[in-house]
């Protein structure tokens, strides 16, 4: 057998309301055993469409023409029901984005391996169980036993996506199609699934076919890569090769919209599709490149605490925002940046602690705050489908808050929405359109827009690109530097993508399990001294392939009550830090660290926040 996969000149297409839409054109594909195959291209560009051909889960209305379309030298069309079903799970098996939405959220994580166990195998359910437990130690799970236990709701969505891959790999398939399996994970849960691929196909010959528009991604996990454009394969070859000379031009295009590790807003604009982009490729000023030495603080921080029943998420957190200053926040999935995030907006009180907004104490509630305070901050989230009303026109989305926060009439609403839409560099005619009807990125654009509405003087920013293409991210961060540079607003960034904090941020802080344990400008950040958990995260996010990750948050031993919240995990850990919590130590002008092993020799901050 000289491959695993056979794909010839395949072409997929939609029948709709007297139309027929071509998705995919002509397609071409080889996977040979224990190979990964990588398949990248922005929304639309047919990539789920062919990875659905294959597992033939394509909805009645499509139409599917191939000269071959073959699994293991079997034609898949020529299957009947029941020889698919035997096939799916058993020899293919699949990943998708959302790991949540793919488990059942009324059995046990235990239950659900077993049940494909015993689907495909004539086996004990103890036996099944057992082997449950060891797919999810092959996944790299601590104490495999106690989370066969757990329900989804219960594991984080790492966890939840390691358990999706063990059920996937449950009866060893010899190909495993993941689509988009890590677009919501922070980096270090990111290396950890790489590790994972890696593994099964060094030890179980598993094929792969990875569908990403993260190009980092493909480009430290696969073999090689077949570039998708308008439902075409525009470039194909060895992902090292391609990613590095790309030769054709949408490839080139994607390669330049990709932030760096090395690469900030000073460097100038992030390349973007030529249809969107009519701006300036200048360089963009930060905070310490503007006049005046002393800026307004908009948003002040004060010993932040945050409890769900009893169990402590945030502990003390104390930041200042200054304003037209863009402070990047970064951590791992439950380390507390979406919770500060709701704090701040005040979407959800704190259990302790304050909030001062332009040198004001706010009410904690959004509710009880003045009607400027509300104006003054907004927010924006990572699914625009959380802030446009479905039912509701874009102009009528945008005017709401223009008549409700910026005080206009309705008879100057209509202009003004016009100007919005221009601001966020959509057509005027969008004003009459659904959120149905827009892109992913046009929807994140009209929510942004919607936050800019009433002026706000400080924007908090949930993953805002992290779901998004890499070109349509880079016209979305360069609107985003573009609208801060013109009304001076201040930016609480969050982002689990290191490289778009790299680019956007003027000062960082390090969140781990709900303490500051690092804060610093950007360059002090990214060039060290760190945190080792700092560390962690910046090795995690490199360019080479993933070795022998840290073990990940979820799966970590449980934090020390009374010594660094980090040193279960931390290689440098002493005997210091499991008997007292490090104090906060500045080893640069700004740059603090809360560890009783880096910057040791560092200033003791007056007022410490809490460190691991």
């Amino acid at each position: 057998m000289s491959s695993v996969l056979n794909v010839e000149r395949l072409s997929v297409s939609y029948a709709g309301r007297g139309a027929t839409h071509a998705a995919v054109n002509d397609v071409s594909l080889r996977i040979a055993p224990g190979e990964a195959l990588g398949l990248v291209g922005e929304s639309g560009s047919g990539k789920s469409s062919v990875a659905l051909a294959v597992l033939r889960y394509l909805p009645t209305n499509a139409r599917v023409e191939a000269s071959r379309l073959a699994f293991e030298d079997r034609e898949l069309r020529d299957l009947s029901a029941g020889d698919l079903r035997k096939l799916r799970g058993d020899r293919i098996a699949a990943v998708y984005q959302h790991p949540g939405s793919a488990l059942n959220p009324s059995m046990t994580i235990g239950a659900q391996i077993s049940e494909t166990i015993l689907r495909h195998r004539p086996m004990h359910r103890d036996d099944a169980f057992q082997r449950a437990a060891h797919l999810l130690g092959r996944v790299r799970v601590a104490d495999p036993e106690r989370v066969l236990r757990l329900y989804p709701h219960e594991l984080s969505g790492g966890m939840q996506q390691r358990a999706n891959i063990a059920i996937a790999i449950a009866l060893d398939p010899s190909l495993l199609v993941m689509d988009e399996p890590t677009t919501a994970l922070d980096a270090s849960v990111q290396s950890e699934i790489i590790a994972i691929l890696d593994d099964l196909r060094r030890e179980h010959r598993t094929s792969i076919l990875l569908i990403s528009h993260d190009i980092n991604l493909i480009r430290r996990s696969c073999d090689r890569v077949a570039v998708m454009q308008a439902g075409s394969v525009v470039e194909s070859g060895a992902a090292a090769a391609v990613f590095e000379e790309p030769r054709h031009a949408y490839t080139r295009a994607l390669v330049a919209a990709i932030p760096t590790l090395h690469r900030t807003k000073r460097d100038g604009r992030l390349a973007e599709d030529a249809g969107i982009d009519d701006a300036p490729a200048d360089a963009l000023p930060t905070v310490s490149d503007r006049a005046g030495a002393r800026r307004d603080i908009a948003l002040a921080c004060h010993g932040v605490r945050q409890s769900f029943g009893g169990q402590p998420v945030l502990h003390g957190i104390d930041l200042e925002i200054v304003a037209g200053e863009t402070f990047g926040l970064i951590g791992e999935s439950g380390s507390g940046k979406s919770t500060l995030a709701r704090i701040v907006t005040g979407l959800q009180p704190p259990t302790g602690g304050s909030v001062e907004l332009f040198g004001r104490p706010v009410a904690a509630r959004v509710e009880k705050r003045r009607p400027d305070e509300r104006r003054d901050v907004q927010m924006v989230f990572q699914s625009p489908d959380r802030t446009l009303n479905p039912r509701q026109r874009i102009g009528r989305i945008l005017g709401r808050p223009l008549r409700r926060l910026a005080g206009l009439s309705r008879r100057a609403v209509a202009p003004r929405v016009g100007d919005l839409l221009a601001s966020v560099r959509l057509p005027r005619a969008t004003a009459e359109r659904k959120p149905m009807t827009l892109s992913g990125g046009q929807r994140q654009r009209a929510a942004i827009a919607r936050a800019f509405a009433g002026l706000p003087r400080l924007v908090v920013l949930d993953e805002p690109t992290s779901a998004l293409d890499v070109s349509v991210q880079a016209t979305v961060l360069n609107l985003l530097n573009d609208l801060q540079r013109r009304q001076d607003t201040a930016y609480l960034f969050i982002s689990h993508d290191l490289r778009v904090v790299r680019y956007m941020a003027d000062r960082i802080g390090v969140l781990y399990r709900g303490r500051l344990v690092e804060t610093g400008s950007s360059d002090q950040i990214f060039a060290g001294p760190n945190h080792p958990y700092t560390r962690m995260l910046l090795e995690a996010a490199s360019n080479e392939a993933a070795a022998t990750p840290q073990a990940p948050a979820a799966t970590a031993p449980a934090a020390n009550p009374t010594g660094c919240t980090f040193a279960g995990r931390c290689p440098l850990a002493g005997a210091e830090c499991l008997e007292a919590e490090p104090p906060s130590r500045e080893v640069a002008p700004g740059h603090l660290i809360a560890c009783w092993k880096e910057g040791g020799s560092g200033r003791l901050t007056k007022s410490p926040p809490p460190g691991g």
